[in-house]
């Protein structure tokens, strides 16, 4: 009997379930984050179709100006813009929106309005750029915007609101919840990603893409059938289109950023736009005079995606899209107009994949070109995990999982973190230590007593270790 009452077992303090599952934790987590993630998606998902309807009519109005001259309407109204110091409508936006994570300080009001306006001019006038990095800072203002109305006006509490915001547009503008939410996460950071808040990032992503989908449409942003029976046979010429796409995807930013340098050392910033629509239109003018119209390199790019993807096209006309989608878009962007790089990546990688698949796997051509947009998207913005999901979600290809993550790691290695986000950090070791908070207690009453000090107990047993 004494033996047993000198058992370990009895020395044991019993620990309460509210500890050891963290309830109050939880509790205050969700009351913080869980309403704001509904109002930041409706607003962000209403935000986004209005983005849309704004492209979709400018893309209309401006439809009789010939495809290379157009562009230097988006070209002077972003140089307008800049010139009157609404520097904000500068370039893609992803790389602003992350600069604006560590300053948020310097975010405006207004830049969710400018950023809409100016890069709805741009695509609607045939600037061959996306709507996608617009998208991150439009829903990074409204994140900020909606936690400051709230009253969380910290730094590092209104940063977890942006993440948030960014999340949301991303995943209405291209109907991929899961992938606008893991993009958000993914994109600060080279080699690394801020899962913290991914559910109500992705709570947020949800509404927003609801929203939007009631007005516009729950369908894929791609119309084609890209399955394809996955073997073993397969694997080497999967492993060599992502070797392929890692060089592509260099060279893509390379020409980028070199062109950014140029720019940035012989013109003044207003200028900028307007040279860089004006290079644009010069191949754009070449690609119309060659090509056929239908096949344009001009806008956003999807609907000449569908057609390459469906269609049997010649393969020196595919690399000649290509070739011009990448300088027109590194013109245009390193330029400073108002625009995303996402979608450009997209066509570059479909254009990549459909000329392997029409070398290598002729009976699979378009389950390549899906390959290949994946491949070049996770090397040119360093986000694997992201890129892989988005891809399936926007084209609606389940079936390609294993080949496209294979295709997507070797292009993500082979790029080196080489990127066209100038902005983006190595990984979260980079931001200062309190970087995000977790929660606002100080609001919420008082720090519970499970919570006054969580690490208390695992330093002490550390040091006992």
């Amino acid at each position: 009997m004494g033996l047993l009452s000198q058992s370990p077992k009895d020395s044991q303090p019993v620990r309460p379930l509210s500890e050891i599952f963290n309830f109050s934790f939880f509790v205050h987590f969700y009351r913080v984050y869980v309403p704001f993630a509904i109002v930041i998606g409706v607003v962000c998902g209403l935000s986004m179709v209005l983005f849309r309807m704004m492209i979709d009519l400018l893309t209309v109005a401006l439809s009789w100006i010939p495809v290379f001259l157009a562009p230097l309407i988006g070209g002077a109204f972003s140089g307008l813009f800049i010139y009157v110091g609404a520097r904000e409508v500068e370039g893609s936006g992803i790389s602003k929106a992350i600069e604006l994570t560590h300053a948020p300080s310097e975010l405006k009001t207004r830049t969710a309005l400018t950023k809409m306006v100016a890069t709805s001019v741009s695509i609607g006038s045939g600037n061959p750029v996306g709507q996608e990095g617009p998208a991150v800072l439009i829903g990074v203002a409204i994140g900020n915007e909606i936690a400051q109305r709230a009253g969380h006006t910290d730094p590092s509490h209104r940063r977890v609101f942006m993440m948030i915001g960014a999340a949301a547009c991303t995943a209405a503008i291209y109907k991929a919840p899961l992938g606008g939410t893991l993009f958000a996460a993914e994109a600060p950071y080279k080699r690394d990603a801020r899962l913290g808040f991914f559910v109500p990032m992705v709570l947020a992503s949800i509404v927003s893409y609801l929203v939007a989908g009631v007005i516009l449409g729950v369908e894929p942003l791609f119309d084609f059938e890209a399955s394809m029976v996955f073997t073993l046979a397969l694997v080497p010429q999967v492993v060599l289109l992502g070797v392929v796409a890692g060089v592509t995807a260099t060279i893509f930013a390379v020409v980028l950023m070199q062109t950014r340098n140029f720019f940035r050392m012989e013109l003044p910033d207003w200028a900028d736009p307007i040279a860089g629509s004006v290079f644009a239109c010069v191949v754009l003018f070449f690609a119309w005079w060659f090509l056929d119209p239908s096949l344009s390199i001009a806008g956003l790019g999807f609907d000449v995606i569908t057609f390459v993807s469906t269609h049997t096209i010649p393969t020196s006309v595919i690399v000649a899209l290509l070739i011009g989608k990448m300088f027109a878009s590194s013109f245009t962007v390193a330029g400073r107009v108002s625009g995303g790089v996402l979608a450009s990546s997209l066509f570059v990688g479909a254009m990549l994949g459909t000329v392997f698949g029409e070398i290598f796997c002729p009976q699979y051509i378009t389950a390549f070109a899906v390959l290949g947009m994946g491949a070049v998207l996770a090397a040119n913005t360093n986000t694997p995990v992201a890129s892989t999901v988005l891809l399936l979600e926007i084209s609606q290809t389940f079936d390609l999982l294993i080949p496209l993550v294979i295709s997507v790691c070797i292009a993500y290695l082979i790029a080196g973190g080489t990127s066209l986000y100038e902005g983006q950090r190595l990984s979260r070791d980079d931001e200062a230590p309190g970087f995000y908070k977790v929660l606002d207690l100080d609001d919420l009453g008082g720090v519970p007593e499970d919570l006054e000090n969580p690490l208390a107990e695992q330093d002490d047993i550390a040091g006992k270790t």
